[in-house]
């Protein structure tokens, strides 16, 4: 089994075309329309977190290609809560 420090996030975590089942982890008001890698890139660099592109799939569509990127958030950081902080990034770059 492969141990990685950090959280895998994908951009369907941030879509607001989807509903919860679809994929969506962030609440409606904080999502984006077509979220981008590139969008997330900047909002990681404005946090000042570290982070490493990967490419996967997202399990619920495998069939499409989705961005994923592991993310080292501080230790005292919860996974909903560092997805929280890069969508507030997100809705203050539009």
């Amino acid at each position: 089994m492969i141990r990685r420090e950090g959280y895998i996030i994908w951009t369907t975590y941030f879509e607001s075309g989807l509903s919860r089942a679809e994929g969506r982890r962030v609440p409606l008001k904080l999502a984006v329309k077509n979220p981008s890698q590139e969008m997330l890139l900047k909002s990681l660099q404005k946090l000042g977190w570290q982070y490493e592109l990967l490419a996967k799939s997202h399990p619920r569509a495998w069939w499409k290609k989705n961005s994923s990127i592991l993310i080292k958030p501080p230790k005292d950081v919860k996974k909903s809560q560092a997805l929280k902080l890069i969508a507030q990034n997100l809705w203050d770059r539009r």
